[in-house]
């Protein structure tokens, strides 16, 4: 699992400088994101590194600003609707509200922020009792 977070780090490292410019990330065009370092925190153990396979989340996602929607890469994914999408101070904010399954007490908030001119991604995920922080970084499609 190492050997491929570092694998897509580098190759997200490598298209970066080559496909961003400032104005990539104002909330216009689609980007591809992905999650390299996931940590899980509640009140008895504190945050704790996790991979996405172990919390049962997606590693990359599309995110699509005309439909207002966050897309799992995985085949067959329910989007997601993003609520909020703002630019402030050089990041792009986006925040969004779900329900997961019927008759289960698993509803989120969500938030992303993504930084102008590089990319690099924070998503924090806030349920009951826990809370999930990502990085990675996303590049324009």
């Amino acid at each position: 699992m190492r050997t491929m977070m570092a694998a897509t780090v580098l190759t997200a490292a490598a298209i970066l400088p080559t496909a961003v410019t400032a104005e990539q990330f104002d909330g216009k065009r689609p980007l591809y994101c992905s999650a390299f370092r996931m940590f899980e925190c509640d009140l008895s153990h504190g945050c704790v590194p996790v991979t996405t396979d172990e919390i049962g989340i997606a590693g990359a996602w599309h995110i699509d600003f005309k439909k207002k929607q966050v897309v799992c890469a995985s085949a067959n994914s329910k989007p997601n609707a993003i609520d909020r999408v703002e630019l402030l101070d050089g990041k792009l904010f986006l925040s969004g509200i779900q329900d997961g399954l019927p008759e289960e007490r698993d509803g989120v908030a969500w938030s992303v922020s993504i930084n102008n001119p590089n990319g690099v991604m924070t998503i924090m995920v806030a349920g009951e009792g826990v809370g999930i922080v990502g990085l990675g970084s996303c590049v324009p499609q």
